[in-house]
């Protein structure tokens, strides 16, 4: 197969979302750093509202969201009730009689408003535009792969806060309907918005195509609560050229017994290896028409601190750094400032942990904090020389912890 360009870097210039130049986060319309912190919703074009959206939308930018993963079509939440021999939710669907060349014009109305309304709340939507269950279940073809993107691409061209996402199989067998669906992207929009691929089911990573230009970052599903979260992004970081890596589906808070706990070390994981998470609740697939029930959870709420954490600091400088931990736990992480300004390291135990702050510039002297990632609450502990290795216990009682080390 051969490799599809994308030359689109100066019709991108207007976009609330960007690559950074040297690859490695995201940037603004006006180039300025964006630190990315995602909800998932999967339903909200499907199943809400306009009004029930934009009151989701609401509360989560209040929680510091500003990126919402969201299925053009919704997950066939119908047939999942099926299964499980539930009272029928019903919803307008996407596409008459299955058919993605026959999209319903009364259904896109309402994405397009919800499409404006993000923009209103400076929210990015990242938009699937098709799943591997539609391939599996002959909705989406070899056929009508192209022409379906071309016609949704084409539809929301001017529209900033979009990027554009796929979920396949990430395996060979996928690659020519990959490439057809981002063909017909870039016929409908010039290359307009950033393109990424989460692959479905996980582990997986979409750098098993990396090295397409069209690929703007890479997405990885983990559907782990453990510390292949940091590996995974960790060896995506590494790869070249360089290219930003979101943690787009850990466990869902409450699936399967998911603490806010698990979610929480997920999202540390993440972007202290040098990348991105991506919060996701049971409900909003499971019982999206319950969301009032579950918009308000602990997991949601922490997703704040820890945006509040990183936008404390100047996150884009972040490089990964576990070395900094001479003695803790194995699942403790750390990373420093390029420039030598912080250290921050997040701590998976109660028991103490010794720290080489020699990453710290030659100032000699660094203020620290204890933070708590369950309430944001900050604890200065003093000032430590850069030019030894100190040791520190954690609060009594906690379940994880966050150390911030400052240069003064």
């Amino acid at each position: 197969m051969v490799s599809i360009s994308c030359g689109a870097a100066e019709v991108r210039k207007s976009s609330t979302i960007n690559v950074s130049g040297n690859g490695r986060y995201f940037v603004d319309q006006n180039g300025k750093p964006l630190f990315w912190q995602a909800d998932t919703e999967w339903e909200l074009f499907h199943l809400f509202t306009a009004q029930d959206a934009e009151t989701m939308l609401q509360n989560r930018r209040s929680q510091g969201f500003n990126v919402v993963q969201v299925m053009i079509t919704g997950l066939y939440f119908a047939e999942w009730e099926a299964t499980k021999g539930l009272k029928p939710w019903k919803a307008a669907p996407a596409w008459l009689d299955d058919n993605p060349l026959t999209p319903n014009e009364e259904y896109f109305k309402r994405v397009d408003e919800v499409v404006a309304m993000a923009a209103r709340y400076n929210m990015v939507l990242v938009i699937g535009v098709y799943h591997a269950a539609d391939q599996e279940k002959g909705r989406i073809t070899l056929q009508n792969a192209r022409p379906w993107a071309r016609w949704l691409a084409q539809r929301y061209k001017h529209a900033t806060n979009i990027v554009w996402d796929m979920y396949p199989h990430a395996a060979p067998d996928s690659e020519e309907v990959i490439h057809a669906i981002v063909q017909g992207l870039l016929d409908g929009d010039g290359g307009a918005h950033l393109i990424t691929m989460h692959p479905d089911p996980g582990p997986k990573s979409s750098s098993f195509m990396h090295s397409e230009p069209w690929l703007s970052f890479n997405t990885i599903q983990t559907w782990s609560s453990e510390l292949l979260n940091y590996g995974m992004v960790a060896a995506d970081y590494k790869k070249t050229p360089a290219k930003p890596v979101v943690s787009g589906e850990a466990r869902y808070e409450q699936e399967d017994g998911t603490t806010p706990l698990q979610c929480r070390r997920a999202g540390y994981w993440a972007c202290l290896a040098g990348g991105f998470y991506s919060f996701g609740h049971a409900g909003n697939w499971m019982s999206p028409p319950t969301w009032r029930k579950w918009w308000d959870t602990p997991g949601a709420s922490q997703m704040k601190v820890l945006g509040d954490v990183f936008r404390s600091i100047e996150w884009w400088k972040l490089v990964p750094d576990r070395a900094i931990i001479t003695i803790g736990n194995k699942r403790d992480v750390a990373a420093r400032s390029e420039g030598g300004d912080w250290i921050l390291a997040y701590v998976t135990g109660d028991g103490p942990v010794t720290l080489d702050l020699h990453g710290i510039s030659a100032s000699c002297s660094a203020a620290g904090w204890w933070i708590d990632p369950v309430t944001g609450v900050r604890k200065g502990i003093g000032t430590f020389t850069t030019s030894e290795n100190h040791t520190l216990t954690p609060p009594h009682g906690c379940e994880d912890a966050i150390l911030l080390f400052e240069k003064i």
